[in-house]
């Protein structure tokens, strides 16, 4: 079947309305979405990574093996429930995944949209990084998950004084990021051929790519995180996180999954006593989380940004995918 070879993708921090933006591209265009959320990808955590739409009109249907291809009013979206949280889900799975997941939507004659708030993932299936060939060292993880911070930091800096420097604050200060950097740097398999073949493996270098950024102030941001996490413990977010830890997810492994789920973990731990703690916690996690974003997303090149608070954004955002789409 003949297909154009083009990829829409719609990035940009937490609360802005990704997906709802997506959904309604998708329909307008044809379009299948896949997610591109770090947390997503794990089956059960529906509430807390925000697979269930704000919109409860809409219509939600699993199908495929294990039901893991997810319905929105008609619209597939993958890139949902692919593994068990108790398994380590790696960027270099993700992106495999992913491309493949394109192609398949692209032999259907349907125009795949990225969409998602995980910078790294989307860096990944869009331009490959040099480093997905080095798999996990389980052992070495095991060893440095017993570090604290500050030895992260030290054993990073011994090792490669350029990659420490090479890091923001955010990864600085995120022990998940410091082992893998620590992984890279201690795996023998590092070379330019590495380099090479990997940087080959991003849709970009064979498609056509249209980059849309979600945008706000950071005071409309925090606000309609804050809504949301009430609106999701109103859904059934904690009881979410206690039927995955009764079906055998452990609370440290939820708080190695972070924000909403480390929170949750704390929760169901005791170290956390009531509600209201409880949503401030996850309010200010998530304020965070935003903050975070905003510094990654700042250096995402080729993208055209639109503020969600500007009453002609969607509209606006139609032209521009129309005129992308068939262009004259």
């Amino acid at each position: 079947m003949y297909y154009i070879p083009k990829v829409l993708v719609i990035l940009g921090p937490t609360a802005t309305g990704k997906t709802d933006l997506a959904l309604g591209l998708a329909k307008k265009f044809n379009g299948e979405l896949v997610s591109c959320d770090s947390r997503q990808i794990y089956r059960g955590l529906d509430i807390g990574t925000g697979k269930m739409p704000s919109d409860s009109t809409y219509e939600v249907r699993r199908t495929g093996p294990r039901r893991s291809v997810w319905e929105i009013d008609g619209v597939k979206v993958w890139m949902y429930d692919v593994v068990n949280p108790k398994i380590q889900y790696t960027v270099a799975d993700y992106a495999k995944e992913a491309n493949k997941v394109i192609g398949e939507i692209r032999e259907r004659g349907k125009l795949p949209i990225i969409v998602g708030g995980t910078g790294l993932y989307l860096k990944a299936l869009l331009y490959g990084l040099s480093n997905l060939s080095i798999p996990v060292d389980r052992k070495l993880r095991k060893k440095l998950e017993k570090l604290s911070l500050k030895k992260l930091q030290e054993k990073l800096k011994t090792l490669s004084i350029k990659r420490w420097e090479k890091m923001n604050q955010s990864d600085r200060g995120n022990p998940r990021r410091l082992v893998r950097a620590i992984e890279l740097e201690s795996s023998p398999r590092r070379s330019s051929f590495d380099f090479a073949q990997d940087h080959l493996r991003g849709v970009s270098f064979r498609d056509d790519v249209l980059k849309i950024g979600l945008t706000a102030t950071r005071e409309v941001l925090y606000k309609r995180a804050d809504e949301r996490v009430v609106n999701r413990i109103d859904q059934g977010m904690i009881e979410e996180a206690k039927k995955v830890h009764k079906n055998g997810l452990s609370l440290n492994r939820m708080k190695q999954l972070g924000l909403e789920y480390g929170v949750l973990a704390d929760y169901l731990e005791g170290k956390i006593t009531d509600k209201k703690e409880l949503v401030r916690k996850l309010q200010g996690k998530i304020h965070n989380f935003i903050r975070r974003q905003q510094t990654w997303f700042k250096n995402e090149k080729n993208t055209n940004w639109f503020n969600i608070t500007d009453q002609h954004f969607l509209k606006n955002v139609e032209k521009l995918v129309a005129k992308w789409y068939h262009p004259k």
